[in-house]
């Protein structure tokens, strides 16, 4: 009888917690943040001189040879020909109708099957990357498309569903655990954690610290806490920060007094070297990969300390974050939005902006052509509850970068 009345219970509780996590969704919305040229729909607009095609038989020949003669390599996303009329140069502000046709008899093209008219008309500068773009630039002249259904998905909101965003809600609340340890222990209020989403598994927490050196933003303890699940990192491993040790979770179990050193400088053979050896493995592999464009994920040696050994151990992998996703309470700042590139990071998720943040405030960091290594950012998952932690923040904490 009592066996049954617990299960009725443990169901019961169970019910109840699955309702107010689904209650709790409907309290708030993830947000891509992309390149604002995908997010908007403007088109982009050039000027070109179009002729009307008067006799059809010529079309054809007119075609290859303006193409021959007159090629537009920026205009390769339009058809040269329309019901409009077809294109023949681009429209320079200083030039008249009468110079572009001038040039291009002068070019040699016979002009048979053309009004000789030309006309001054706007068209797509560059090509659509979403559908609502490819829409709005058909109603000026045909072009190409080739859609990006996962954009497109992600553009509409689909990209996750229920499932997932529960998921999401379940990290950001650990985060939001971390985030308040934070601000009782003197941090700025900001809570951090790596999951690798194919098994689903935390690989670290961590929380900003900052209040006892100035570098630990919650972002750069989680990654060094990633760096101690391979057996390396570079700071001491603080009280209820966690990190996934050989497939065993790992927790610190007392408060240890840090070591307030930049880790670029700090004493100590074993650690100075094992930093030394991760930032010049890194920058080399960084700078090829810059010379190839990025096209490939770049896999490096780095070297870890290995437990009770004063040598740095040579270990082969991939980069430190390779595949994982980062939830953090608060939109990183710059160096964070950096690391984060550097350690090879799959998707960030944030839930509240920040007045200094790198990706979406100030700036979209990971939108930036110029790197070689792009995540995916998404932002608002309990957006309210990470605002409320940094509104209850002691006066002293540093909050603002």
């Amino acid at each position: 009888m009592h066996s049954k009345r617990r299960k009725v219970e443990s169901s019961s509780h169970s019910d109840t917690n699955r309702h107010d996590e689904q209650e709790a969704l409907g309290k708030w919305q993830v947000t891509p943040v992309l390149d604002d040229d995908v997010m908007s729909d403007k088109v982009m607009l050039l000027d070109v001189y179009v002729d009307k095609v008067t006799d059809p038989k010529h079309t054809s020949r007119l075609i290859r040879d303006l193409n021959a003669l007159c090629p537009i390599p920026s205009l390769q996303h339009l058809k040269r020909v329309s019901k409009l009329g077809m294109i023949l140069n681009l429209a320079p502000e200083e030039e008249t109708p009468e110079i572009c046709l001038q040039k291009l008899k002068d070019w040699g093209l016979d002009t048979a099957g053309l009004g000789c008219e030309p006309r001054r008309l706007q068209v797509p500068a560059v090509p659509p990357r979403t559908r609502r773009q490819y829409e709005e630039a058909m109603k000026l002249w045909p072009c190409n498309f080739h859609e990006n259904r996962y954009l497109e998905k992600v553009l509409s909101g689909k990209l996750f569903d229920d499932t997932d965003r529960l998921e999401q809600q379940k990290y950001m609340t650990k985060c939001l655990e971390a985030a308040r340890y934070s601000s009782e222990s003197g941090g700025a209020g900001v809570g951090a954690l790596v999951v690798d989403p194919a098994k689903k598994q935390i690989i670290a927490i961590g929380y900003d610290d900052r209040g006892r050196y100035h570098l630990k933003h919650a972002v750069m303890v989680a990654i060094d806490l990633v760096s101690h699940s391979h057996g390396g990192g570079a700071w001491t491993v603080g009280d209820k920060q966690y990190f996934l040790k050989d497939d065993v979770s790992y927790k610190s179990k007392a408060h240890m007094q840090d070591v307030i050193s930049d880790p670029v400088v700090m004493k100590g053979a074993k650690r100075h070297s094992s930093c030394e050896t991760v930032s010049s493995q890194t920058s080399k592999v960084v700078g090829s990969d810059c010379a190839s464009g990025g096209q490939e994920e770049a896999r490096s040696r780095y070297s870890h300390g290995s437990p009770g050994s004063s040598d740095p151990v040579l270990k082969t992998g991939p980069y430190i974050c390779t595949g994982y996703d980062v939830y953090v309470t608060r939109e990183p700042c710059v160096m964070c939005a950096m690391a984060m590139v550097h350690s090879r990071v799959r998707r960030v998720f944030y839930g509240c902006p920040s007045p200094h943040g790198a990706l979406g405030t100030t700036i979209k960091l990971n939108t930036l052509k110029c790197l070689n290594h792009h995540y995916e950012v998404f932002a608002g998952i309990l957006e309210s509850e990470c605002k409320n932690i940094l509104t209850t923040c002691p006066k002293n904490s540093v909050v603002n970068f």
